[in-house]
């Protein structure tokens, strides 16, 4: 070619300069592909190189990521042919980005340690330290936090030697992300602020609002709540004077998730919405998919969980296709919650164990410890307490090695956990022990606040099992109230039908019914169907006290399916105790004997004591209308058997044993009546005479008198059957004086 083509050549490299600077990418291009040709022709490789690097700038800008990586591996066989080892570096560097960017992390580590050969060949530190940054970031996008930080310290080294202070402060900027996401915080706030010096001594403006973005993170990763809100604050001020768009949506997300944590629900959706709308336009992809996880959060503690389920699994997708594994981690954590809530137990435990297996690889036992119980609670749910009991404790240990405020919030939650696992299995002293252990952690500061109506609940049922009535319904009430102040609406909602429960104990029909409507409303706008079936339940029990039977068998029948889809075992085993009950008043006896062996197989199954010894006291019922006395004596002895288990867990027996035994005044009652019908009394003195040392003789009196009222001495039977009443009769109250 003359020297004329060369000058033409150059000229059309010029004229994709400035097409470039204005934005006229289609222009640019054109005059980028037309000079590439000429050099290429020209046999002048380097400046080729040049033209199709600028080439592929422009197709990154139009988001031409596959036509990009064609000009940057042109460009590099360009600057191989014309001796140009560092531009070939570049190129390769280049190359590397784009395939991290498409997630293709092998074939980007491959290219990053060909620069870093050709770099080290040259020895050039500056482009060292450019490849000891990029496999920082390469590094930290699968999870691998400490061999990320060890590459940005490399980079911090390397770009000190090169004196590039920017540089030098984005490798250290890099290096304070890993020890945040470590619990290191001490250690990030001092790289960040070493970075945010440098930038603004350099006026590199948007490095510095970086800078305080990374600030303002450790501040709300230690519950620092208003210094956070303060430096996201400025991240969006002076995100504002730069019109630096990324930057202010960087200051509103972190601004949602401060007023999550402070409970602001609403405030927290506005700025998340905000700064999800700015990441779309910006097509930042990382940005987007950590604003639908946090809108799944919002939307999951709003109780609205179809919103939360679409954003979640969107921001899952996003993040598995940037094979950016601590982000993954944090969204399968979320939607398995959303999954176990809706009732879907089989998903949520692939989720939860997909989320823990992540956090496992990232090192992050927070994230571990939250998945450990969630499945915890999906195997208390499906009647396993052994293994729910198992990972209860596991997660512990992970939230053992956590800094402050962390390890006590994670401690106590894992206690309260294992201590409503506990009341439901009878074993009382050790329940007691984990509310001991668990209150200093609830109740540390505010930044525990979301603990408080858990504990509360947790003691109400406490209570609710020892027969402290009154006890239960004041911590139920606090619980509901706490609740609602935190925006919680689900432990609200489980409060409101504890306290059902308490009035149903109570006999109290009129406000317990009241209460389970109202919980079964809050339960179905919740989208939670096992919140929604024990509501159900409990308007079912209701109607068995009112003995409207074939009401109470309609809507035990609905309970169950409800449990059967929640996969609740606790609850079918409860419904199905009542749909016995319900049967037998109805004399439906032999129905009533197959749903009470059900519900009696599923308590034994699951080791809850109390149940079953309710079970047996009413299969014992159905016996008794059979006239199978022996039968029946044999079952309210094990029913009796269970219940002194329970009471043997008690602590501090003296204070406790009496309102406990007070409910179970009609087992002994009906247990003594079955022995004196078997001619045993003095089995049924010994008997009555043990639980009178408990719990005192007034309510066993109550219920013995009453049975003798319902005897009929008169009427249609035969003189044999009135004799046989008028000698059980005699024999009874002689049973009773003895006690009074």
């Amino acid at each position: 070619m003359t020297t004329q083509d060369i000058s033409v050549a150059h000229q059309r490299l010029r004229e994709g300069v400035d097409a470039l600077n204005e934005g006229k990418l289609d222009k640019a291009a054109e005059a980028f592909s037309d000079a590439e040709v000429r050099f290429r022709l020209a046999g002048d490789y380097r400046h080729a190189g040049d033209s199709r690097m600028l080439l592929a700038e422009v197709q990154q800008q139009n988001n031409l990521i596959d036509s990009a990586i064609i000009s940057y591996s042109r460009a590099r066989n360009y600057y191989r042919q014309a001796e140009q080892p560092l531009s070939e570096a570049a190129a390769t560097m280049a190359l590397g980005h784009l395939e991290r960017q498409r997630a293709h992390l092998d074939l980007a580590q491959q290219a990053y340690e060909e620069a870093s050969a050709l770099y080290q060949q040259q020895r050039a530190v500056r482009g060292q330290g450019n490849v000891w940054l990029a496999l920082g970031h390469l590094e930290l996008q699968r999870g691998h936090i400490a061999q990320a930080a060890a590459y940005y310290q490399q980079a911090v080294a390397a770009f000190q030697e090169a004196g590039e202070a920017i540089t030098e402060a984005d490798a250290r900027r890099s290096y304070g992300d890993t020890c945040r996401l470590e619990g290191k915080f001490a250690t990030a706030e001092e790289a960040y602020r070493q970075a945010l010096a440098v930038y603004e001594a350099q006026r590199d403006h948007y490095g510095a609002v970086d800078a305080l973005n990374g600030l303002a993170q450790i501040c709300l990763e230690q519950w620092r709540l208003a210094e956070a809100a303060d430096l996201f604050g400025e991240v969006i001020r002076r995100s504002l004077e730069l019109e630096y768009e990324l930057g202010q949506a960087d200051g509103n997300l972190g601004l949602a998730a401060v007023a999550l944590a402070n409970n602001q629900l609403e405030q927290a959706l506005a700025s998340a919405q905000r700064a999800q709308q700015v990441y779309e336009n910006q097509r930042n992809a990382l940005g987007l998919a950590q604003a639908l996880r946090l809108l799944g959060e919002i939307n999951l503690r709003r109780g609205q969980l179809a919103y939360a389920s679409s954003q979640v699994q969107r921001s899952l997708r996003t993040y598995q296709a940037l094979a950016r594994r601590p982000g993954t981690a944090e969204a399968q954590l979320c939607l398995a919650e959303i999954l176990r809530r809706r009732g879907q137990l089989e998903r949520a435990t692939e989720t939860f164990s997909a989320a823990q297996r992540q956090a496992h690889l990232s090192t992050n036992p927070l994230l571990a410890s939250q998945a450990l119980l969630g499945l915890g609670e999906i195997h208390r749910q499906r009647g396993q307490p052994s293994r729910a009991h198992e990972l209860y404790e596991e997660a512990a240990r992970h939230a053992a090695q956590l800094a402050e405020p962390f390890r006590s919030y994670g401690l106590a939650e894992a206690a309260l956990r294992q201590a409503r696992l506990a009341i439901a299995g009878g074993s009382l002293q050790a329940a007691w022990e984990q509310l001991t252990r668990a209150r200093p952690g609830s109740e540390s500061g505010p930044q525990h606040a979301r603990l408080v109506p858990l504990l509360a609940l947790t003691e109400g049922e406490w209570y609710l099992t020892v027969g402290e009535f009154t006890r239960a319904e004041g911590r139920f009430s606090e619980a509901r109230q706490q609740a609602e102040v935190l925006q919680e609406p689900l432990l609200a909602a489980e409060a409101l039908l504890a306290l059902a429960r308490t009035y149903l104990a109570r006999s109290e029909l009129q406000a317990a019914l009241l209460t389970y409507s109202e919980a079964e409303r809050q339960f179905q706008q919740l989208e939670n169907p096992v919140g929604t079936a024990a509501a159900t339940l409990g308007t079912a029990q209701v109607l068995i006290g009112q003995q409207r039977w074939s009401e109470a068998i309609e809507r035990c029948e609905t309970a169950l399916r409800g449990f059967e889809q929640g996969e609740d075992l606790a609850g079918q085993a409860e419904t199905l105790l009542a749909l016995g009950l319900a049967r037998r008043n109805s004399e439906q006896l032999d129905e009533a004997w197959t749903s009470l062996e059900a519900a009696l197989q599923l308590y034994q199954q699951q080791r809850l004591p109390l149940g079953e010894s309710d079970t047996r006291y009413e299969r014992a019922g159905v016996l008794l209308a059979r006239d199978q006395l022996s039968e029946a004596a044999g079952e309210l002895q094990q029913a009796i058997n269970l219940v002194e288990q329970v009471r043997q867990s008690l602590p501090q027996p003296e204070q406790w044993t009496a309102p406990f035994m007070r409910q179970y005044a009609p087992l002994y009652a009906q247990a003594a009546i079955t022995e004196v019908r078997l001619n045993q009394e003095q089995q049924a003195r010994a008997l009555l005479e043990s639980y009178v040392r408990l719990a005192g003789p007034s309510e066993l009196l109550e219920q013995l008198k009453a049975y003798e009222e319902s005897i009929p001495t008169g009427g249609d039977l035969s003189e044999e059957a009135l004799s046989a009443n008028k000698d059980l009769l005699k024999r009874l109250r002689q049973l009773r004086k003895g006690l009074a």
